[in-house]
């Protein structure tokens, strides 16, 4: 009988361990961080996925902070963050193979989940000592929080395999609980699929934020155009943000960059799309220090901490509002929150107040498009209203 061990519990490893599991697929979940293995052992989950509360416990589910012997598939699902130079860092994923190389046996098999620039799933194999005989795959995670396990088992897997039995062997545990199955010729193209992927959407998003950015120096109202353009016609434009954030969209473009310098090919269109992304919550704490000028302790309320609200998460990593606060910093506001999602201790980490009783406020920001609506705590009269997302038609 297979047995899997999952090599980071995070947003990735751990939707990934539960639909294996519900799969009847035994499964050690590891990951270094000792409250998270202690939470997840008292079938707590630490962040917000639809649906992966409910799945705790599970009798084909095991966690722990070091690997035991035993396995047959490891799955690395550790993160693959940017340094302070933008380029990226692979110490986590140097780390995880170490803990689990000491186990690894003739005809294992182990599966590259994290996002990486093109070719070092291939250098990984051949310069960390998987040996001859092992089987080796890289397979990118494509799902989106809040709708992880869900999609886990309907979007296509893409499979970017070393050789036709590591791609068998790849084959048959994902069909366990997806059908779909995607092979590309190696992985090379599969590493590249995820790269391309991800940072289409960060310059899709820049280009309607762009549009923002002139429509609002017009005095037009961008959604009604959107919702022209959109209405039974081949074009989709997507609606304009407060920013783009989030652990992927904000960090592999910058990983494509790289590769880009790397081939000595431009990157103008990725770079400038990300600065456009980067630049929309500045341009929002622009607005807002114009329109607070003068006033005495005036009160600004944020709403939305996640990256985004729909589907809903937890996740406040990257997100814009975090930049929208730091570009706050020294003027002395007032500043209130709320998420439907986040936790209020999150919340007020940030060295801002939870909103709990109808207030007025001189300025309401909707930084994520969270459907619930919120309407019954706020008081418009006179205050500034930005919302991006076009969810409030007018305030209460």
């Amino acid at each position: 009988m297979d047995k899997v061990c999952i090599v980071g519990l995070g947003y990735v490893g751990l939707t990934l361990a539960v639909t294996l599991a519900e799969a009847g697929v035994e499964v050690l979940g590891v990951d270094t961080n000792q409250k998270v293995i202690d939470q997840l052992n008292q079938h707590k989950v630490y962040f917000y996925e639809k649906g992966l509360q409910e799945a705790l416990p599970n009798k084909n589910l095991a966690f722990s902070d070091h690997i035991i012997k035993g396995c047959n598939y490891y799955i690395i699902c550790v993160g693959t963050p940017i340094d302070k130079d933008k380029k990226p860092n692979f110490g986590y994923l140097i780390e995880a193979v170490s803990s689990f190389l000491p186990y690894l046996r003739f005809h294992d098999t182990v599966i590259l989940r994290s996002t990486v620039p093109v070719g070092i799933s291939r250098k990984l194999y051949t310069e960390y000592g998987l040996f001859p005989g092992t089987y080796f795959a890289f397979v990118p995670e494509r799902t989106v929080e809040g709708n992880a396990l869900q999609e886990c088992k309907t979007i296509p897997q893409i499979v970017g395999a070393l050789d036709d039995e590591s791609f068998k062997k790849v084959e048959i545990l994902f069909k366990k609980f997806n059908p779909n199955i995607i092979r590309l010729p190696d992985m090379e193209h599969a590493e590249m699929l995820k790269l391309i992927d991800n940072t289409f959407r960060d310059v899709t998003f820049a280009y309607s934020n762009q549009m923002s950015l002139i429509c609002d120096k017009l005095n037009l109202n961008l959604h009604t155009i959107l919702k022209a353009i959109n209405k039974d016609y081949r074009a989709f434009v997507p609606s304009p943000s407060p920013g783009v954030g989030g652990a992927c969209l904000t960090k592999d473009p910058y990983i494509l960059m790289d590769l880009c310098r790397q081939l000595d090919v431009t990157s103008l269109m990725i770079e400038t799309a990300r600065k456009i992304n980067e630049y929309i919550p500045k341009n929002i704490a622009t607005k807002i220090i114009k329109h607070l000028d003068g006033k005495l302790s005036p009160k600004i309320l944020i709403s939305g901490f996640a990256f985004k609200g729909n589907p809903p998460t937890s996740d406040i990593r990257f997100s814009p509002t975090l930049d929208l606060l730091k570009c706050l910093e020294g003027f002395g506001y007032d500043i209130y929150g709320w998420d439907a999602i986040v936790p209020a201790e999150e919340i007020e980490k940030l060295g801002v107040k939870l909103i709990k009783e109808r207030m007025d406020f001189d300025v309401i920001v909707v930084m994520n498009n969270h459907p619930l609506n919120r309407q019954e705590l706020l008081n418009g009269n006179g205050c500034l209203l930005i919302d991006p997302w076009n969810l409030y038609d007018t305030l209460a």
